[in-house]
């Protein structure tokens, strides 16, 4: 008071920019508390809560905003049409871990599909459709180019190798000994039969042990082994060649319409149809076939699942070289995708709506709160410096209209 700061007009200004700053600030924090909480203060109290009491028009003006501006059609059109979304999913498909998990969506679904393999209902179907094309096909003329063609090219060969091989195998059972000896024994004993002296030559071979049916039976198996060995190994050995040249003219006759010989394939297609028991057949059938595709299926190392990841790596490797496939599966992706943005776009804003419907009020406060709040803090900074000025700016046009 005595050095006369008070009473200075610079004091006035600073205490009006003061005074004007303390009510813009908490008149801004007034109506950010407002947004989001209650402010208990009568009749003022029912202008509060503003975000959960206009929850329903906030939650469509949101959801009009995002279906109709941010995510419209058109929006996600344009967006789409600048992206490469066939690459993208050949770069995703590429990566092991996606491939991986790909390839487990795959078999999944092959499972799945499996599963009614040996449905008697799909026996039943497939014998329908069987019946019926076998009825309408002239098998005896397709049948013979088919025979006629694989055996000119050799296509037969691993055939060969395969029953060949089953053969070799046969032969070392111990069943097919115990069964050559008793043939053995059977066949000298009809040669014994035969006449007096045929018959005292095996009855002496006997006396004498010369006639060794288990060591007889093990030089025949030995034989009949290196055999089809030496067959499956040689596709020119003269069984082979035999059973091709009888086979290409049986192909042949076939192919030209030999009656004779179109009357053995359609005697046995005819018997084939009219099987009663063709539904079971076919019914085990797919049972087995249900069982090896669930054993090739088990793991990525079986042959069945190494052809698939090979194929689609292969796919992908040849689509990534090829740009006009890419296009072609870009225009469609973005044509199924634009259909389906049409059929359903409003399910968005369903999603948008139930979304937000899920919260209750403290709970989509909170969110907003979290999301926005810190921000909202300027708001009230801001109203304390722009009522500071204000007041300070009043201040000096009330003094110097004064002075």
């Amino acid at each position: 008071m005595q050095l006369g700061l008070i009473d200075h007009w610079g004091w006035s200004v600073f205490k009006a920019g003061f005074e004007a700053g303390t009510v813009g600030g908490m008149a801004d924090w007034f109506a950010v508390s407002a947004l989001f909480h209650e402010i208990p203060i009568p009749y003022v109290r029912k202008h509060t809560d503003i975000i959960a009491k206009n929850r329903e028009k906030l939650t469509e003006g949101i959801v009009d905003l995002v279906t109709n501006k941010w995510l419209s059609p058109e929006v996600i059109a344009e967006k789409l049409h600048d992206i490469d979304l066939a690459q993208k999913v050949i770069v995703f498909l590429k990566k092991p871990s996606n491939q991986e998990k790909a390839i487990d969506l795959i078999k999944k679904i092959a499972l799945k599909l499996s599963d009614e393999l040996d449905n008697p209902n799909l026996a039943k179907s497939l014998q329908s459709m069987l019946t019926e094309q076998l009825s309408e096909l002239d098998l005896a003329s397709s049948l013979g180019v088919w025979l006629e063609k694989s055996i000119k090219n050799d296509d037969h060969n691993q055939i060969w190798e395969q029953l060949l091989e089953a053969g070799a195998k046969s032969v070392s059972e111990p069943e097919i000994k115990e069964l050559l000896i008793d043939k053995l024994r059977d066949a000298a004993k009809e040669y014994g039969n035969k006449s007096i002296l045929k018959g005292l030559t095996v009855a002496l071979g006997r006396t004498f042990n010369a006639l060794d049916y288990e060591a007889i039976a093990d030089e025949l198996l030995v034989k009949a082994n290196e055999f089809l060995t030496e067959a499956r190994y040689n596709p020119n050995h003269p069984v082979r060649t035999k059973f091709d040249s009888w086979m290409l003219d049986f192909a042949h006759r076939l192919a030209t319409g030999d009656e004779e010989t179109r009357k053995l394939v359609d005697d046995f297609t005819n018997r084939f149809i009219g099987h009663a028991d063709l539904s079971k057949i076919i019914q085990r059938m797919l049972g087995g076939f249900k069982n090896t595709l669930a054993e090739q299926l088990d793991n990525n190392e079986t042959p069945l699942m190494q052809f698939v990841i090979g194929k689609l790596n292969q796919i992908l490797d040849n689509l990534e070289n090829d740009v006009q496939a890419r296009e072609r599966i870009n225009h469609w992706i973005k044509d199924t995708i634009s259909q389906m943005l049409e059929e359903f776009h409003g399910e968005i804003g369903n999603m948008v709506r139930s979304s937000l419907e899920k919260l209750d009020n403290k709970e989509l406060v909170v969110q907003i709160e979290e999301k926005v709040g810190n921000d909202l803090q300027y708001i009230r900074l801001n109203g304390a410096l722009v009522g500071g000025l204000v007041g300070v700016m009043i201040a000096l046009v009330k003094v110097m209209f004064e002075i």
